[in-house]
């Protein structure tokens, strides 16, 4: 079984080539998604159209690790967003949480910078309450 860092980098590979299958591949059937100023995505149909509408918004977007700890079945990262959003570049500070099980993504968390305003309006309703797994 792959670590939670060989996950996780796994995970970031097929963000930065934007390959939904993947992405998929990765994602638990039930998980708990969350982002800055948005609610909470349950399924990973979800998490797939969260991406497609932040890929809409990005003309070109990738993640970049700066610093990565790894415990026994998460990971927390330092990393930064790079986007190019109506031919602006940018580079936003965030820290990510990762928790695996079996091979899958159960638990997904990002810390921010506030987002772009172009990503920020297409997050998810903040009206959706986080609630943890087991």
């Amino acid at each position: 079984m792959p670590t939670p860092r060989q996950l996780t980098a796994s995970f970031m590979d097929a963000f930065n080539r934007r390959d939904r299958l993947g992405l998929r591949a990765l994602l638990a059937p039930d998980l708990e998604f969350v982002r800055p100023g948005g609610g909470t995505l349950r399924t990973a149909d979800e998490v797939i159209a969260q991406y497609e509408r932040d890929w809409a918004a990005m003309s070109s977007s990738s993640v970049a690790v700066r610093n990565l700890v790894e415990s026994d079945n998460g990971i927390m990262a330092e990393i930064t967003i790079n986007a190019t959003i109506n031919g602006r570049l940018l580079a936003v500070p965030a820290a990510l949480a990762h928790r695996w099980r079996d091979g899958k993504l159960i638990r997904y968390r990002l810390y921010s910078y506030p987002l772009p305003s172009e990503v920020a309006a297409v997050q998810p309703s903040p009206e959706a309450r986080a609630v943890d797994l087991p």
